[in-house]
Protein backbone atom coordinates (compact mmCIF):
# COMPACT_ATOMS: atom_id res chain seq x y z
CA UNK A 1 0.00 0.00 0.00
CA UNK A 2 1.18 3.08 -1.06
CA UNK A 3 0.85 5.48 1.85
CA UNK A 4 2.46 8.04 0.60
CA UNK A 5 0.23 8.75 -2.35
CA UNK A 6 -2.55 7.89 0.30
CA UNK A 7 -1.24 11.22 2.66
CA UNK A 8 -0.76 13.35 -0.60
CA UNK A 9 -4.54 12.97 -1.70
CA UNK A 10 -5.96 13.49 2.06
CA UNK A 11 -3.58 16.59 2.28
CA UNK A 12 -5.26 17.78 -1.03
CA UNK A 13 -8.43 20.06 -0.83
CA UNK A 14 -11.05 18.72 -2.90
CA UNK A 15 -14.47 20.62 -1.79
CA UNK A 16 -17.36 19.58 -3.87
CA UNK A 17 -17.29 21.89 -6.73
CA UNK A 18 -13.90 21.86 -6.89
CA UNK A 19 -12.28 18.52 -6.92
CA UNK A 20 -9.98 19.54 -9.80
CA UNK A 21 -6.99 19.97 -7.81
CA UNK A 22 -7.42 16.53 -6.53
CA UNK A 23 -8.61 15.26 -9.75
CA UNK A 24 -5.20 16.58 -11.49
CA UNK A 25 -2.93 14.74 -8.82
CA UNK A 26 -4.55 11.29 -9.31
CA UNK A 27 -4.81 11.65 -12.98
CA UNK A 28 -0.96 12.23 -13.21
CA UNK A 29 -0.16 9.66 -10.87
CA UNK A 30 -2.25 6.47 -12.55
CA UNK A 31 -1.18 7.32 -15.63
CA UNK A 32 1.70 5.21 -15.72
CA UNK A 33 -0.33 2.23 -14.71
CA UNK A 34 -3.51 2.35 -17.16
CA UNK A 35 -3.94 1.85 -20.56
CA UNK A 36 -6.60 4.83 -21.16
CA UNK A 37 -7.74 8.20 -19.16
CA UNK A 38 -11.26 10.00 -19.62
CA UNK A 39 -12.43 13.18 -17.83
CA UNK A 40 -15.46 15.11 -18.36
CA UNK A 41 -17.12 18.77 -18.01
CA UNK A 42 -17.45 18.25 -14.79
CA UNK A 43 -14.30 17.24 -13.08
CA UNK A 44 -14.83 13.31 -12.78
CA UNK A 45 -11.79 10.95 -13.63
CA UNK A 46 -11.66 7.78 -14.82
CA UNK A 47 -8.36 5.66 -15.16
CA UNK A 48 -9.46 2.44 -17.10
CA UNK A 49 -7.63 -1.14 -18.05
CA UNK A 50 -8.34 -3.55 -20.79
CA UNK A 51 -10.85 -1.18 -22.59
CA UNK A 52 -11.31 -3.48 -25.52
CA UNK A 53 -13.02 -6.04 -23.16
CA UNK A 54 -16.62 -6.51 -23.82
CA UNK A 55 -17.06 -6.99 -20.05
CA UNK A 56 -17.17 -4.03 -18.28
CA UNK A 57 -17.05 -2.70 -14.21
CA UNK A 58 -17.25 0.02 -12.95
CA UNK A 59 -15.75 1.11 -9.98
CA UNK A 60 -17.03 4.43 -8.31
CA UNK A 61 -16.08 6.60 -4.93
CA UNK A 62 -16.14 10.39 -4.73
CA UNK A 63 -13.36 12.60 -4.55
CA UNK A 64 -15.51 15.66 -3.08
CA UNK A 65 -15.05 16.42 0.45
CA UNK A 66 -17.63 18.22 2.95
CA UNK A 67 -17.15 22.36 3.24
CA UNK A 68 -17.97 25.54 3.77
CA UNK A 69 -18.45 27.77 0.85
CA UNK A 70 -18.07 31.65 1.19
CA UNK A 71 -21.11 33.56 0.50
CA UNK A 72 -20.81 36.91 2.05
CA UNK A 73 -18.13 39.52 3.88
CA UNK A 74 -18.22 40.99 7.22
CA UNK A 75 -17.61 45.03 8.04
CA UNK A 76 -14.77 43.82 9.51
CA UNK A 77 -13.17 41.62 6.92
CA UNK A 78 -14.35 38.01 8.14
CA UNK A 79 -16.05 35.68 6.09
CA UNK A 80 -19.51 34.71 6.19
CA UNK A 81 -20.16 30.95 5.02
CA UNK A 82 -22.88 28.38 4.50
CA UNK A 83 -23.27 24.74 4.09
CA UNK A 84 -21.39 23.52 1.22
CA UNK A 85 -22.99 19.73 1.66
CA UNK A 86 -23.75 17.78 5.23
CA UNK A 87 -21.46 19.77 7.52
CA UNK A 88 -21.75 19.68 11.10
CA UNK A 89 -20.84 23.55 11.74
CA UNK A 90 -20.19 22.69 15.42
CA UNK A 91 -17.11 21.02 14.71
CA UNK A 92 -15.71 24.17 13.01
CA UNK A 93 -15.97 26.34 15.59
CA UNK A 94 -12.00 27.53 17.24
CA UNK A 95 -10.56 25.01 14.15
CA UNK A 96 -7.73 26.29 12.04
CA UNK A 97 -9.23 26.39 8.46
CA UNK A 98 -8.16 26.67 4.72
CA UNK A 99 -9.78 28.91 1.89
CA UNK A 100 -9.32 27.65 -1.44
CA UNK A 101 -9.15 29.95 -4.13
CA UNK A 102 -8.79 28.32 -7.76
CA UNK A 103 -4.84 26.61 -6.84
CA UNK A 104 -4.22 29.17 -3.62
CA UNK A 105 -5.28 28.06 -0.41
CA UNK A 106 -5.25 30.95 2.52
CA UNK A 107 -5.18 30.31 5.70
CA UNK A 108 -7.47 31.32 8.23
CA UNK A 109 -9.47 30.06 11.46
CA UNK A 110 -13.38 30.34 12.28
CA UNK A 111 -13.74 32.03 15.08
CA UNK A 112 -15.39 32.21 18.32
CA UNK A 113 -17.11 34.22 21.24
CA UNK A 114 -19.10 33.75 23.78
CA UNK A 115 -22.38 33.90 22.23
CA UNK A 116 -21.76 31.85 20.00
CA UNK A 117 -20.03 29.12 22.10
CA UNK A 118 -23.95 28.86 24.15
CA UNK A 119 -25.52 28.94 20.84
CA UNK A 120 -27.79 25.83 20.98
CA UNK A 121 -28.56 24.88 17.16
CA UNK A 122 -25.46 26.31 15.74
CA UNK A 123 -25.67 26.56 12.10
CA UNK A 124 -23.58 27.80 9.20
CA UNK A 125 -24.27 30.77 8.22
CA UNK A 126 -23.39 31.37 12.26
CA UNK A 127 -19.86 30.58 11.52
CA UNK A 128 -17.50 33.62 10.37
CA UNK A 129 -13.49 33.14 8.98
CA UNK A 130 -11.16 35.25 10.19
CA UNK A 131 -7.86 35.60 7.81
CA UNK A 132 -6.47 38.35 9.57
CA UNK A 133 -7.56 40.68 6.38
CA UNK A 134 -9.18 43.91 6.61
CA UNK A 135 -12.71 44.04 4.13
CA UNK A 136 -11.02 45.31 1.05
CA UNK A 137 -8.42 42.50 0.88
CA UNK A 138 -10.48 39.63 1.84
CA UNK A 139 -12.86 41.19 -1.26
CA UNK A 140 -10.21 41.47 -3.52
CA UNK A 141 -8.26 37.94 -2.62
CA UNK A 142 -11.46 36.04 -1.65
CA UNK A 143 -14.40 36.19 -4.33
CA UNK A 144 -17.79 34.60 -3.26
CA UNK A 145 -18.17 31.40 -3.91
CA UNK A 146 -14.10 30.38 -2.39
CA UNK A 147 -14.39 26.94 -0.43
CA UNK A 148 -13.74 26.56 2.52
CA UNK A 149 -12.31 22.95 4.31
CA UNK A 150 -10.92 21.94 7.31
CA UNK A 151 -6.52 22.60 7.70
CA UNK A 152 -5.83 18.77 9.12
CA UNK A 153 -3.19 16.70 8.43
CA UNK A 154 -3.77 12.65 8.47
CA UNK A 155 -2.11 11.48 11.60
CA UNK A 156 -1.49 7.71 12.17
CA UNK A 157 -2.54 6.50 15.91
CA UNK A 158 -1.49 2.98 17.53
CA UNK A 159 -2.96 -0.41 16.37
CA UNK A 160 -3.04 0.75 12.22
CA UNK A 161 -5.32 3.30 12.74
CA UNK A 162 -5.27 6.40 11.32
CA UNK A 163 -7.12 9.59 11.03
CA UNK A 164 -7.86 12.62 8.70
CA UNK A 165 -10.77 14.97 7.55
CA UNK A 166 -12.65 14.07 4.71
CA UNK A 167 -11.65 9.84 4.64
CA UNK A 168 -15.23 10.36 3.54
CA UNK A 169 -14.49 9.66 0.42
CA UNK A 170 -11.16 10.77 -0.65
CA UNK A 171 -9.91 7.11 1.05
CA UNK A 172 -12.50 5.36 -1.34
CA UNK A 173 -10.83 7.07 -4.54
CA UNK A 174 -7.44 5.48 -2.90
CA UNK A 175 -8.88 2.31 -2.04
CA UNK A 176 -10.62 1.58 -6.13
CA UNK A 177 -7.52 2.94 -7.43
CA UNK A 178 -5.21 0.48 -5.50
CA UNK A 179 -7.34 -2.45 -6.50
CA UNK A 180 -7.27 -1.37 -10.24
CA UNK A 181 -3.30 -1.70 -10.08
CA UNK A 182 -3.79 -4.80 -8.27
CA UNK A 183 -5.79 -6.35 -10.66
CA UNK A 184 -3.50 -5.74 -13.42
CA UNK A 185 -0.68 -6.81 -11.74
CA UNK A 186 -2.95 -10.06 -10.90
CA UNK A 187 -3.28 -10.42 -14.77
CA UNK A 188 -7.17 -9.40 -14.92
CA UNK A 189 -8.59 -9.38 -18.46
CA UNK A 190 -12.02 -7.68 -18.04
CA UNK A 191 -12.43 -3.93 -18.75
CA UNK A 192 -11.99 -1.86 -15.15
CA UNK A 193 -13.03 1.63 -15.18
CA UNK A 194 -12.00 3.09 -11.88
CA UNK A 195 -14.27 6.55 -11.62
CA UNK A 196 -13.11 9.59 -8.90
CA UNK A 197 -16.59 11.05 -9.12
CA UNK A 198 -17.63 14.76 -8.39
CA UNK A 199 -20.23 16.08 -6.52
CA UNK A 200 -21.76 12.85 -4.12
CA UNK A 201 -21.98 15.13 -1.47
CA UNK A 202 -24.07 17.71 -3.35
CA UNK A 203 -25.72 16.67 -6.32
CA UNK A 204 -24.17 13.24 -7.46
CA UNK A 205 -24.12 14.60 -10.98
CA UNK A 206 -20.52 12.59 -10.94
CA UNK A 207 -22.02 9.48 -10.78
CA UNK A 208 -24.55 10.31 -13.32
CA UNK A 209 -22.05 11.06 -15.75
CA UNK A 210 -19.58 8.13 -15.45
CA UNK A 211 -22.00 5.79 -15.82
CA UNK A 212 -23.44 6.78 -18.88
CA UNK A 213 -20.24 7.20 -20.20
CA UNK A 214 -18.70 3.62 -19.06
CA UNK A 215 -21.97 2.21 -19.19
CA UNK A 216 -20.97 -0.81 -17.69
CA UNK A 217 -22.29 -4.18 -16.96
CA UNK A 218 -22.34 -3.48 -13.31
CA UNK A 219 -20.82 -1.66 -10.62
CA UNK A 220 -19.32 -1.58 -7.41
CA UNK A 221 -19.21 1.59 -5.17
CA UNK A 222 -16.74 2.17 -2.83
CA UNK A 223 -17.71 4.82 0.08
CA UNK A 224 -17.48 4.74 3.93
CA UNK A 225 -20.35 3.58 6.45
CA UNK A 226 -20.89 4.45 10.20
CA UNK A 227 -19.11 2.19 12.58
CA UNK A 228 -21.06 1.43 15.64
CA UNK A 229 -17.51 0.78 18.03
CA UNK A 230 -17.61 4.47 19.33
CA UNK A 231 -19.58 6.27 22.04
CA UNK A 232 -22.75 7.82 21.18
CA UNK A 233 -23.12 5.84 18.06
CA UNK A 234 -26.64 5.29 17.38
CA UNK A 235 -25.74 2.50 14.38
CA UNK A 236 -28.03 -0.43 14.82
CA UNK A 237 -25.77 -3.24 12.90
CA UNK A 238 -22.17 -4.45 14.82
CA UNK A 239 -19.41 -2.44 12.40
CA UNK A 240 -15.95 -2.01 13.71
CA UNK A 241 -12.85 -0.01 12.62
CA UNK A 242 -10.51 -2.91 11.43
CA UNK A 243 -12.74 -5.72 11.18
CA UNK A 244 -13.14 -5.35 7.56
CA UNK A 245 -14.85 -3.94 4.31
CA UNK A 246 -18.35 -4.20 4.84
CA UNK A 247 -21.26 -5.08 2.51
CA UNK A 248 -24.44 -3.50 2.03
CA UNK A 249 -27.84 -5.52 1.83
CA UNK A 250 -30.77 -3.80 1.26
CA UNK A 251 -33.46 -3.02 -1.79
CA UNK A 252 -30.80 -1.73 -3.97
CA UNK A 253 -27.40 -3.93 -4.14
CA UNK A 254 -27.36 -7.00 -6.34
CA UNK A 255 -27.75 -10.39 -4.43
CA UNK A 256 -25.69 -11.93 -6.19
CA UNK A 257 -22.93 -9.61 -6.82
CA UNK A 258 -22.68 -9.41 -2.37
CA UNK A 259 -22.43 -12.90 -2.71
CA UNK A 260 -19.77 -13.35 -4.92
CA UNK A 261 -17.93 -10.40 -2.88
CA UNK A 262 -18.75 -12.82 0.10
CA UNK A 263 -17.51 -16.04 -1.70
CA UNK A 264 -13.96 -13.74 -2.52
CA UNK A 265 -13.39 -12.29 0.94
CA UNK A 266 -13.65 -15.90 2.08
CA UNK A 267 -11.71 -17.02 -0.79
CA UNK A 268 -8.43 -15.00 0.25
CA UNK A 269 -9.59 -15.87 4.39
CA UNK A 270 -10.22 -12.02 5.03
CA UNK A 271 -12.77 -10.43 7.15
CA UNK A 272 -15.54 -8.23 6.03
CA UNK A 273 -18.68 -7.12 7.90
CA UNK A 274 -22.11 -6.80 6.91
CA UNK A 275 -24.70 -4.03 7.38
CA UNK A 276 -28.61 -3.24 6.32
CA UNK A 277 -29.89 -0.22 4.41
CA UNK A 278 -33.52 -0.96 3.29
CA UNK A 279 -33.65 2.09 1.30
CA UNK A 280 -31.18 4.47 -0.17
CA UNK A 281 -27.56 3.83 0.39
CA UNK A 282 -26.70 8.12 0.42
CA UNK A 283 -24.14 7.00 -2.20
CA UNK A 284 -23.37 7.49 -5.83
CA UNK A 285 -25.26 3.72 -6.09
CA UNK A 286 -28.44 5.42 -5.47
CA UNK A 287 -27.97 7.50 -8.74
CA UNK A 288 -25.68 4.85 -10.76
CA UNK A 289 -28.49 1.84 -10.35
CA UNK A 290 -30.95 4.58 -12.20
CA UNK A 291 -28.08 4.67 -15.28
CA UNK A 292 -28.33 2.86 -18.48
CA UNK A 293 -31.58 1.25 -18.23
CA UNK A 294 -30.62 -0.13 -14.87
CA UNK A 295 -26.78 -1.04 -13.66
CA UNK A 296 -26.51 -3.41 -10.94
CA UNK A 297 -24.48 -2.24 -7.61
CA UNK A 298 -22.83 -3.55 -5.15
CA UNK A 299 -21.93 -1.22 -2.15
CA UNK A 300 -18.67 -2.18 -0.32
CA UNK A 301 -18.00 0.37 2.67
CA UNK A 302 -15.10 1.25 4.71
CA UNK A 303 -16.12 1.39 8.44
CA UNK A 304 -15.42 4.94 9.59
CA UNK A 305 -15.74 6.87 13.41
CA UNK A 306 -16.51 10.19 13.60
CA UNK A 307 -17.68 10.62 9.86
CA UNK A 308 -17.86 14.31 8.52
CA UNK A 309 -15.55 15.71 11.52
CA UNK A 310 -12.03 16.70 10.70
CA UNK A 311 -11.30 13.55 12.95
CA UNK A 312 -12.47 10.80 11.35
CA UNK A 313 -10.82 7.59 11.76
CA UNK A 314 -10.20 4.55 9.54
CA UNK A 315 -7.70 1.13 9.91
CA UNK A 316 -5.20 0.60 7.51
CA UNK A 317 -5.97 -3.19 7.75
CA UNK A 318 -9.22 -2.61 6.54
CA UNK A 319 -7.82 -0.61 3.54
CA UNK A 320 -5.70 -3.15 2.69
CA UNK A 321 -8.06 -6.36 2.99
CA UNK A 322 -10.22 -4.45 0.62
CA UNK A 323 -7.86 -3.43 -2.00
CA UNK A 324 -6.98 -7.62 -1.91
CA UNK A 325 -10.71 -8.39 -2.16
CA UNK A 326 -11.56 -6.43 -4.74
CA UNK A 327 -8.86 -6.95 -6.83
CA UNK A 328 -8.89 -10.64 -6.54
CA UNK A 329 -12.49 -10.11 -7.39
CA UNK A 330 -12.44 -8.59 -10.75
CA UNK A 331 -9.15 -11.09 -11.56
CA UNK A 332 -11.62 -13.78 -11.27
CA UNK A 333 -13.74 -12.30 -13.59
CA UNK A 334 -13.46 -14.28 -17.29
CA UNK A 335 -16.64 -14.35 -18.41
CA UNK A 336 -20.35 -11.84 -18.62
CA UNK A 337 -21.46 -12.66 -14.91
CA UNK A 338 -25.67 -13.33 -14.85
CA UNK A 339 -27.20 -11.08 -12.66
CA UNK A 340 -30.33 -12.15 -13.03
CA UNK A 341 -31.91 -13.01 -9.79
CA UNK A 342 -35.65 -14.38 -11.12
Amino acid sequence: MDKKWLNEILNTPSPSGSEYILQRKIKQYMNEYVDKQITDDQGDLINIINPNSEIKVLLAAHADEISLIVDGYNSNGTLKVSANGGISASVYLGSHVDVVVDDKVYAGVVGTNHNIDKKGDLKASDLFIDLGMSLEQTKELIPLGSYVVHSQSPKDLVNDYFSARALDDRLGVFIINSALIKAKEKGAKIGVYSASTVGEETTTRGAYYVSNIVKPDFAIIVDVTYASDYIGSDVRCDINVGNGGVICHGSLPNKILNKKLKDTAKKLNLPIQEEVWPARTCTDGDTIIKTNDGTPIVLFSIPLRYMHSPVEIASYKDVESMIDILSEFLADITEKVDLNII
